[in-house]
């Protein structure tokens, strides 16, 4: 039974796309079983995409630096070619932690290469550094990979979703995720009230216990009282998506399934610790509730085994934690070949949720509402287009790179932090 619905959520879900058109999965570096079952590295491992198929010319890399402006907490990064061109984002949410390693890891990979060697690049890193090569020095690769795709983009004149596939859909739907496990179920839904009537979104995400507690709530009762108050508050017609970061062991996560279910509630994200894959898998074969997670892997080794057990319905790929876009695009792949859905992670909001939203748009198996966080984080760098959810949706720019223009003014009142 549990089967059979599942079956039934996941074809609906990938039947939405079908008619816009799928990318055929390339070889990726996990090994796969041979004739007698053993595993063998790929004879022909391929990257997702080939960039000297879009950039005739090499695009060498002069300088990339982490900048920190005024605003507490914000870091930029910034990739520089030979030629002059610039590529900025926001930096990983992990770049104060990570210095270290852009110094002595990211910065001598990449400086003086030719970025459309970008998916070599990463690949030569991990065997040189793989004894470090987890979601921190993943994420310092990542912010650099993603930084360089809007160097790229602006060098060609194009969009990046013209260069990671053909673009499928011109607006993303977004969720509001507020982020906040201390608030009182009031408090939450005053603040989502709020920004729904602001934004038009027809989706929002809740925290539910306590991240990677053990089967624990920050309060009593707090998971079920917060559930039940969003849907009270908003109705039938709202979409919502749980996030337990963790919390739950198999047999709790089950019937936290089973009570997320009774309120309608239609995604649960990483209900088991994210290292407790097989625990994972229980929960997923065992509710048909849709099942999400990944944000915190960055293996491809893990994604395989995701997708050949079926670990996960909804793979979630971190852009900076995964290492950039070309890894989560390889998920992307890896997800539509095995018939799982989509939704990469990257909470953010305004011009910062503009790389998610390029990944997004060339995805044939994006499932349901992208993040969007709802306490506004003002960005305090002067850029244009300023971006805001209207109608529940967030348009996909055709401009060069990600389609984010920063005034120079910007490295007058920053710091430079790196080198």
């Amino acid at each position: 039974m549990i089967a059979d619905r599942r079956s039934a959520l996941l074809v609906g879900a990938l039947g939405v796309f079908a008619a816009a058109g799928g990318v055929q999965a390339r070889s990726v570096h996990p090994p796969r079983p041979d004739a007698q079952g053993l595993l063998r590295f790929p004879t022909d491992p391929r990257p997702p995409l080939d960039l000297s198929d879009v950039a005739p010319e090499p695009i060498v890399l002069r300088a990339l630096e982490l900048w920190r402006t005024p605003q507490e907490g914000t870091i930029l990064v910034r990739a520089v070619s030979a030629d002059g061109v610039e590529g900025v984002v926001r930096a990983s949410t992990k770049a104060e932690e990570t210095l270290d390693f852009f110094r002595l890891f990211v910065m001598p990979k990449f400086i003086g290469e030719d970025m459309r060697g970008l998916y070599r690049i990463l690949e030569r890193g991990y065997r040189d550094d793989y004894e470090y090569a987890s979601v921190p020095w993943w994420s310092a690769m990542g912010q650099a990979e993603v930084a360089v795709w809007d160097l790229i983009g602006k060098t060609v004149a194009k969009p990046c979703h013209a260069l990671l596939g053909p673009k499928l859909r011109d607006e993303i739907p977004v969720y509001l995720s507020s982020n906040q496990r201390g608030t009182r179920p009031e408090e939450e839904v005053d603040h989502l009230r709020r920004r729904v009537e602001e934004t038009g979104c027809q989706a929002i995400k809740i925290k539910i216990g306590r991240r990677m507690g053990r089967n624990t709530d920050m309060y009593e009762g707090r998971s079920e009282a917060m559930v039940k108050a969003v849907r009270e508050a908003f109705g039938d017609d709202m979409t919502i998506y749980a996030d337990a970061n963790g919390a739950y062991d198999a047999p709790t996560a089950i019937e936290v399934c089973r009570m997320l279910q009774s309120y309608g509630v239609t995604m649960l994200e990483e209900p088991c610790p994210f290292e407790a894959f097989e625990m994972v898998k229980q929960v997923t074969e065992r509710t048909d509730l849709l099942i999400a997670g990944g944000e915190n892997d960055c293996a491809f080794e893990k994604w395989a085994w995701y997708c050949d057990n079926r670990a996960y319905d909804v793979l979630q790929p971190d852009p900076m934690y995964n290492g950039g876009m070309m890894r989560c695009l390889a998920v992307q792949q890896m997800s539509e070949a095995a018939g799982l859905l989509y939704n990469p992670h990257f909470p953010r909001n305004n011009a910062d949720t503009a790389p998610l939203l390029h990944l997004c748009a060339v995805a044939p198996n994006l499932y349901g509402f992208q993040e969007y966080r709802s306490r506004p984080d003002a960005l305090d760098f002067a850029h244009s287009p300023q971006m805001a959810p209207r109608g529940g949706m967030l348009p996909v720019s055709d401009a060069p790179g990600f389609g984010i223009e920063y005034d120079p003014s910007i490295w007058s009142t920053a710091t430079r932090i790196v080198p």
